[in-house]
This record gives structure tokens, C-alpha cells and sequence, in this order.
């Protein structure tokens, strides 16, 4: 007797909304989202990073200049390269450089040409700094500070990353810039790491002034990794109260902070907004989402920095700069957290107003993605409480944004809204019916469920920069790397088709760190080579083009998640560059194969034609060489991860009497459909059996044809979920 297993191939201010949260701690958060479970393994905390690096000092003595007397060099770039060597004419000198602002420490007194006899008078400088990067120290992101009068084009390593008040295309050295006063201003360099190398780097600054007879000139600089920071926006209570911990000081100039005490002792609260309708006690919403983002309660007590804003100051003149010709402010946090909703119309508005709305919040929702593309942060949004409401429009509905449910699905559904009855139609949301939640926690509310995700990924960040993985740290790559540690198993209705990634109430699943700390600690996968069960990558596909990832299961696998994730990009609009709306949203693909002896077999694939992810879920997977195939058909970049966990795959045990055979099915997937086959011949298999496993095993008896000496047994299942 033989048993054989087979696999089948087969307007903003008054429609801001806060989440109800409860502040009781029924919930060890260390175990629902995996924590714990990765402690016990490591037998201690895992090393994380979190400290930022200076690599720039202001007032630094040791910049090189050159007056703009004529082109720094021949050809015109060379002279930002590392390897260009400066002559005479290059000084060194001490920041501030300038004239006119009494504040400089190395005076360009002859500028204006007109106080000196036989001086030429210039209108821009040249400026070069080598700097060192440790090994180990390469960070996700740099933070530029930059105090120019009145502007700058900035280059590292070649590589242009900044241009202030100047315009578009290279300038020559008589060039001029916008009037504008020197005042000490942000910028973030995202992916940073693939911009710097180990070593020696250098930092070029072309200066300009707005004319040559200006009353100053100006230029100061620092540069270091982004700080490991966090933002928290808050629905204002009744009270106008949006804080976790009530201010020391109850009326606040703007840039105020003060140091967090009991469960915020470790953090520095700073308050972004100032305004007649907010005050500045505690707010108790603020205090439970906080307490579960970075307080001593929290996986993440080591975050020192907070800025905290009133969502409806946020989204107006805070940081998003809605309805205005501005672009979104600088977000030096890597991760903000949204607890709040919006929605804007409700039935008894009239049809332009709803168009007047819906137009609006797509403008918030573009400006949200904007500015995490732009600044590579990480966006965690959290749904509706009440599985009859509907996806909200702000923020829910954004593409680049984690959106967050309840592990209950106590949440909104539906997919993303499309405009509703009263309308006119003619003004429609972005992206109607995109399924949200991207992830789940499990709290009591999805105001408690969000800051569990944003602490996770804090978590998972430090780990990642730790262990110098930097772009596992990008937006698209993480966003991939918790979707495919995801759990499912405590859902058994987890469900996903080809065109419908993900589950439409669950996501991908259950935030889990241990799994995702299994995916980051694998190095990076970069497309060529054969890879095991876990893995990641950052990367990016011409249009039409393909990328293949070979990953070599040596164990069977009780499951295996394929995540693929890409961010809507916003190139033009009124407020970025006088534009009209322009985006790129690339539509890709995943399939999954098996090796075959020489023939490739495919298992599953994920084509969501308005999604901006792709996922695969499979049960039971047998070792062996399997293809993933990635496509798009645009240009786009991307985060790939997966995980593939061994395991016993189903199996018979036979046992025979004179009147029957015991047929036990054993490491069962609980939910899947199974079939038992027997075969006198191993050609005609004949089905005797066919049940969903609601146990990890299950018992079948047959009856022994007495007329038959020989039969076989198989049992058959879909790995597809």
C-alpha cells in the first residue's frame, strides 16, 4: 500500500472627525503584534538605531569657495565631482560666507565689484565640502539645512538634490536667483543611500545672489541623517485640546516644546500648531493613541522627538497647505500617524457643493502622496469604526498611505468611495473602489489599531538601519515587507483573488514584526541569484520591462506571501510647479512558477488593474526552485518582499484491518478543501472523498474491496488562497 501526495497546479475644518478609542489596557501590545514572540526567540531585544549623524556642521571652517568670476570648471560639471582638484583660486573659509548680514564669518567684501578698484563685481560662488560617512552610518534619509540669501543649486556627488528660489536648468556663473532673505530651511533627501558611498562624499553649492548690486549675500549649510522622529496629528476635542500630556506652558509661541513626562518621559513633545482654536491641555484621545505609538507602554519608548498638530491646522496652514499655491512643508518625521477621518458631504448637500468637496479632498489626498514620495516618510492612516460606514475620503483614500483596520472588521468597507448620488458626476474621487485596509491590528477601535501599525514600523525601521539595510526602510519596500509578514491564520476568512489582491476587509493581515523582522534581516535581494524563504528588494522597471527573482524552497512550506507595492507619483500641479495636474501610476504585476524539470508551471499570479499593491497567498507549498515574475507598464519604482515558512505539508497514515482501511490526514490546512483519491494502477485515480478541514487533521474509513489486492492512496489540495 502506498499513499502519495499531490499537488494541484494549478472644506476641511468642520468635517474632521476623531476615532473613539477606549484608554483601557486590556491589550498586551508586545503579543498581538508580534513582539513578543520575537523577543522570546532572540532571548533579548534586537540592536536598533535611532541616533542621528552629523556629517555637516554649520559654521564649518573647512569649505572651499570660489568667487563666480567665471565657470568653476571645463566642462561645467566637473567641478562638483569628487575627484576634481581645486587651484589657487579656490579659498578656504568658514561659514557663514557672505556680506551684508553681519552675520558671516568670512566676508566676500568686494562682491559688489564697486568698493574695490580693479575688482569685478559677481553674482554667485562656488562652494565644495568633502565629507565622511562611516561604514555602517549610510542612512534612508539625509536632512539638509540651508540658510541662503537669496538662492542655490546643491549637488552630492554629482547628483542634484536641491534648487532654491533658482530656476529650472543649469546656470551659468553670472546667473541670478529670486530675492529672497536667508532663513534656516529644510530638505529631505530621500534614499539617500543610493546617493552615498562609504568614505569620502562630496557636497557642491552653486550660490547666487538676485543681483549685483544686492545689499547681502548669505550661505550656511548642514547636513546629517534625518532625525528618528515622529509626527502625531490629532483631532482637536471639544475643547480644542490635541495633546498627549498637557503643555508646561498653556499659551505657546509657534516651535514651542517641552519634555514629555511618566509614560512620555523618554520624549521631547514639540506643538506645531498654534492657533485661537486649539488649547493645549491633554486630550484624551491623544493620550491613548500616543500611548501605543512611543510611550513606556509602546514596543518604540526610545523615540525621542514628537511634533504633534491639530488635524484641521494640519491640513490647511500647518503642513498639507490645502487650497493654497504652495506645496506641502517639509516632513522631517519618518512617520506620521493619523487617528481621524473625514468625509466632507453628506446627503442634504447640493450637487456642486459635494463636486466643490470631492474636489478638495482629492487635492489633500494628492498633496499627502506628494509629500511621501517626496520626502520618504511613511503615512499610517486609520478607517472608520463600524463595518456599515464607508471608506473615508481623507486620508483613507490615498494610494502612498498605510490605511489600517480592526482584526474584528469592526471597520469601514466598500473600497475606496466613488462620488456619490447627490453629485453631478462630473467631479469624481481618485480611484473609486481601491480595497482598504492595506493591514490590520488588534485593538479596540481603529483609533488604537493605527499607532500599534506606526509603532511597528518604527520598530521595524530601527532594526533596518541598525543592520544597514536603508531601503528597506523606503516607503514602497516596507509597505511590502509588514503586508507579506502579515498574519493570516487567525483569519479564517481571509480571502484574495487574481484581481482582488487582498482580503476587502482584512488587508493582508495582522501586523506581525516577528515576521517581518524574518524578511528584513535577509540581506536585499537584488533580482539575479537563487534566494530562500525570506527576502526583500527595492528596485525599478522600465515600462513594459520585467524582472525575474529565482527563490529556492530546500524545505516544504506550510505557507508563502508574495507582496509587491509602488507609490502614486504626482510630477506636476498648481502648487508644486504652476502646472496642470499630471500623475504616473504604473499598473504591475506578480505571477509565481515552479520549476518543473525544464518547463516552468504556473501557480498564481495578482493583476489588480486599479491597485496600487499585489499579493499572493499560498497554502502548502512543496520544495523546490520557484520564479516570481514581476511587470508594469509604466516606469516605477518599487518594494518587493516575501516569506515562505517551512513546515509539514499534509500526509497520509494508513492502517488496515480485515474489514476496512483507517485513512488518517494529517498537518491538514485548516479552511482548505482537500480530495483523497485511490488508484489500483497509478493512471486511474478514482475521488473517494472530499471535505474542508476544520482540524489540523481527520480520520476517513474505507471499506476493503476484498476482490482488489493492491490500491493506493493520494490526497490532492489547492495551494492557491
Amino acid at each position: 500500500m502506498i499513499c502519495e501526495n499531490i499537488i494541484i497546479r494549478s472644506f476641511i475644518r468642520s468635517w474632521i472627525f476623531i476615532i473613539s478609542l477606549s484608554l483601557s489596557h486590556g491589550q498586551d501590545w508586545g503579543v498581538e503584534n508580534g513582539y513578543k514572540q520575537l523577543i522570546d526567540e532572540l532571548s533579548s531585544p534586537p540592536t536598533i538605531s535611532y541616533q542621528s549623524v552629523f556629517f555637516i556642521s554649520a559654521a564649518d571652517t573647512n569649505w572651499k569657495y570660489k568667487k563666480g568670476t567665471a565657470e568653476a570648471s571645463i566642462p561645467i560639471n566637473l567641478w562638483r565631482e569628487l575627484d576634481f582638484e581645486e587651484d589657487e583660486e579656490w579659498i578656504q573659509g568658514q561659514t557663514p560666507i557672505g556680506y551684508g548680514d553681519g552675520d558671516d564669518n568670512t566676508i566676500l567684501d568686494d562682491m559688489r565689484g564697486s568698493n574695490f578698484e580693479f575688482s569685478k563685481a559677481y553674482t554667485s560662488v562656488y562652494f565644495r565640502k568633502k565629507f565622511i560617512v562611516e561604514k555602517g552610518k549610510i542612512p534612508a534619509r539625509l536632512l539638509l539645512k540651508s540658510y541662503i540669501d537669496d538662492g542655490a543649486i546643491i549637488w552630492i556627488n554629482g547628483v542634484e538634490v536641491a534648487r532654491l528660489y533658482v530656476e529650472e536648468n543649469t546656470k551659468s556663473f553670472g546667473a541670478t536667483a529670486n530675492n529672497h532673505e536667508a532663513r534656516w530651511e529644510p530638505i529631505i533627501i530621500g534614499r539617500s543611500n543610493l546617493l552615498l558611498k562609504e568614505g569620502e562624499n562630496i557636497i557642491a553649492v552653486h550660490a547666487f545672489n538676485s543681483n549685483l548690486a544686492s545689499s547681502d549675500f548669505s550661505f550656511d549649510l548642514e547636513l546629517m541623517s534625518a532625525p528618528f522622529k515622529v509626527s502625531l496629528i490629532e483631532a482637536a476635542d471639544a475643547e480644542g485640546r490635541f495633546l498627549p500630556l498637557e503643555s508646561p506652558n498653556l499659551s505657546p509661541d509657534r516651535g514651542y516644546s517641552f519634555q514629555g513626562t511618566d509614560k512620555f518621559k523618554h520624549q521631547v513633545i514639540s506643538i506645531k500648531t498654534i492657533n485661537e482654536n486649539t488649547s493645549y491641555g491633554k486630550s484624551d484621545h491623544s493620550e491613548g493613541v500616543s500611548r501605543r505609538f512611543f510611550s513606556t507602554d509602546s514596543i518604540t519608548p526610545w523615540i525621542a522627538e514628537v511634533d504633534v498638530y491639530a488635524a484641521n491646522q494640519w491640513a490647511s496652514q500647518d503642513y498639507l497647505l490645502s487650497g493654497t499655491l504652495l506645496p506641502p512643508r517639509i516632513e522631517e518625521s519618518m512617520i506620521q500617524n493619523h487617528s481621524w477621518i473625514s468625509y466632507g458631504y453628506t446627503e442634504n448637500n447640493t450637487p456642486s457643493e459635494v463636486d466643490s468637496i470631492i474636489a478638495f479632498h482629492n487635492e489633500a489626498i494628492r498633496r499627502l502622496d506628494y509629500a511621501i514620495d517626496r520626502d520618504q516618510f511613511i503615512a499610517c492612516v486609520g478607517l472608520n469604526n463600524g463595518n456599515n460606514t464607508t471608506v473615508p475620503s481623507i486620508l483613507a483614500s490615498s494610494y502612498n498611505a498605510i490605511v489600517v483596520g480592526n482584526t474584528n472588521g469592526s471597520h469601514s468597507r466598500g473600497g475606496t468611495p466613488a462620488a456619490p448620488n447627490n453629485s453631478s458626476g462630473i467631479t469624481v474621487h481618485d480611484g473609486p473602489g481601491r480595497l482598504k485596509p492595506d493591514i490590520v491590528a488588534n485593538d479596540n477601535s481603529t483609533s488604537s489599531c493605527t499607532p500599534q501599525i506606526s509603532s511597528a514600523i518604527a520598530f521595524l525601521n530601527g532594526i533596518a538601519t541598525h543592520q544597514v539595510k536603508a531601503s528597506a526602510c523606503f516607503p514602497e519596500t516596507m509597505k511590502a515587507i509588514i503586508m507579506a509578514g502579515a498574519d493570516k491564520k487567525i483569519l479564517p476568512n481571509w480571502t484574495r483573488s487574481v484581481n482582488k489582491p487582498i482580503d476587502p476587509v482584512y488587508g493582508a493581515g495582522k501586523i506581525n514584526v516577528y515576521n517581518s523582522y524574518k524578511i528584513i534581516t535577509e540581506s536585499q535581494k537584488l533580482s539575479t541569484g537563487d534566494y530562500n524563504n525570506y527576502g526583500w528588494d527595492f528596485n525599478s522597471l522600465e515600462k513594459d520591462d520585467e524582472l525575474f527573482y529565482n527563490i529556492f524552497l530546500k524545505e516544504d512550506s506550510t505557507e508563502a506571501v508574495f507582496s509587491l507595492n509602488w507609490n502614486r507619483s504626482v510630477i506636476d500641479a498648481p502648487w508644486i510647479n504652476s502646472k496642470e495636474y499630471k500623475e504616473s501610476l504604473a499598473d504591475m504585476s506578480i505571477s509565481i512558477c515552479r520549476l518543473d524539470g525544464e518547463d516552468l508551471v504556473l501557480y498564481d499570479f495578482s493583476d489588480s488593474r486599479i491597485d496600487n499593491v499585489e499579493h499572493i497567498y499560498l497554502r502548502g507549498l512543496p520544495k523546490g526552485m520557484y520564479q516570481l515574475k514581476v511587470t508594469t507598464n509604466a516606469f516605477t519604482h518599487f518594494g518587493i518582499a516575501w516569506r515562505a515558512e517551512p513546515g509539514n505539508l499534509p500526509e497520509l497514515e494508513i492502517n488496515i484491518n480485515l474489514q476496512d482501511v483507517r485513512i488518517e490526514c494529517n498537518n491538514l490546512i485548516k479552511g482548505k478543501e482537500f480530495t483523497l483519491q485511490s488508484s489500483y494502477d497509478f493512471e486511474n485515480w478514482a475521488t473517494k472523498h472530499t471535505f474542508t478541514a476544520n482540524e489540523t487533521s481527520h480520520e476517513i474509513i474505507e471499506k476493503i474491496n476484498n476482490q482488489k489486492k493492491k490500491f493506493y492512496y493520494r490526497i490532492l489540495w489547492n495551494p492557491i488562497n
